[in-house]
């Protein structure tokens, strides 16, 4: 596999050479092909954009043992089976000829998916799970071909949300609980998980604030070495318990300074208006043509 890849570069001079076509138009030919036999509805393909012809950092054989070398993103519209025109961004897979292999995505046409989902969190240790009425549900496309596309929704009374007529891609989901907080410690962890998703989409990078959460991390460090501390005389252990939650009150304090200072546009979007603000939870999710993707949230008990 190794030695096929490390000869794929000196291929592709050799081809090109021999072809009257550049590699660019070669390749946009060959998607374009390869869209229009398999689209339902290859009449109402059109294309808008291609990325440059990109080299896979090691050759990638696919799930029908062809070897991929190359890829491309394409940026199309395409009228979905709702005769609704969307507008589409695709990662291609080409061989050493530059013929499509396959695609990132086996979602091609457009169609709309569904996305539902359950929230509901800890009462208390008696009274157990509740759902989590009220939950607010934000939907981020990142696609960037797409722009500000977002969706919107509210959980009933039973902790429920469906979301319909989403157009396959990448997304962020931002699910925010309506009765519990998190601590500013996990605030931070989550914007810190998300941070590029962030920048794409509101602008925020958390790179600005290095040194602030440098000086948290140091705390946080601290804290963990008081629990392991053997401390000698009457409780020991009562003593390196109250140095670990002195460092971790530090940590908060810091950390809640640190969102202050972030922008109040970035706040209100994501509704982080203190360290202690409703719970939430983000991640990636990738919405297929025509099909649910159902997702079950756990806050967990109110932060203390």
């Amino acid at each position: 596999m190794k030695n096929i890849f490390m000869t794929s570069s000196a291929a592709l001079v050799i081809y090109l050479a021999s072809c009257s076509k550049s590699p660019q138009e070669k390749v946009q030919s060959n998607v374009a092909t390869y869209l229009k036999e398999n689209l339902k509805n290859p009449v109402t393909y059109e294309s808008v954009s291609f990325s440059k012809i990109d080299t896979l950092k090691k050759a990638d054989t696919t799930e029908n043992n062809k070897i991929s070398y190359y890829r491309v993103n394409h940026v199309y519209n395409v009228t979905n089976s709702e005769n609704v025109k969307v507008k589409m961004q695709v990662t291609f897979y080409l061989d050493q000829n530059l013929f499509v292999n396959e695609t990132k995505s086996k979602s091609i046409n457009g169609d709309f998916g569904v996305v539902t989902g359950n929230a509901y969190w800890k009462y208390n240790n008696y009274v157990g799970n509740k759902a989590d009425a009220g939950t607010e549900v934000s939907l981020f496309s990142l696609d960037t071909a797409r722009g500000d596309l977002s969706f919107k929704a509210t959980a009933d009374v039973q902790g429920n949300y469906k979301i319909e007529k989403v157009p396959p891609g990448k997304y962020l989901l931002l699910v925010r609980s309506n009765n519990a907080t998190d601590c500013p410690d996990a605030h931070l962890h989550n914007i810190i998980m998300n941070s590029s998703y962030f920048k794409q989409l509101f602008g925020f990078d958390i790179e600005s604030y290095v040194d602030q959460i440098a000086e948290i991390d140091r705390i946080d460090s601290l804290a963990g070495v008081a629990l392991t501390t053997q401390y000698s005389g009457y409780n020991s252990a009562s003593k390196s318990l109250d140095a670990y939650y002195k460092f971790k009150e530090q940590s908060r304090e810091k950390t809640e300074k640190l969102f202050e200072l972030f922008p109040n546009e970035f706040k209100r979007k994501i509704k982080l208006y203190t360290g202690y603000s409703n719970a939430s939870e983000m991640k990636v999710i990738f919405i297929e043509d025509g099909e649910t993707e159902n997702i079950v949230t756990d806050f967990d008990i109110t932060c203390i």
